[in-house]
């Protein structure tokens, strides 16, 4: 069976490097938003307010991506099946 602990333990970890992986993603977000000529998100913006906005949803995003990974590699190390729904 699942241990709690070890499940609490692991969402925390998952937590602290998503946020520290969103922190790192904004500036390559800002590169590419310089190069193409986009708005909003470029480096002056985000400079001046629109990191507020950027840091959280690159958090989100490593967020799901690290999930995603631990939901594959948890499926393949155990011999149970993978869990069905969100």
């Amino acid at each position: 069976m699942n241990d709690p602990n070890r499940d609490l333990k692991s969402g925390c970890v998952q937590f602290i490097v998503s946020t520290a992986c969103g922190f790192l993603l904004v500036f390559p977000l800002g590169l590419l938003f310089d190069k193409m000529n986009w708005p909003f998100f470029h480096s002056w913006g985000l400079a001046h307010g629109s990191f507020v906005l950027a840091w959280p949803m690159m958090t989100l995003l490593s967020f799901g991506v690290f999930r995603g990974i631990l939901r594959l590699r948890g499926a393949k190390d155990s011999k149970q099946p993978p869990p069905t729904g969100i």
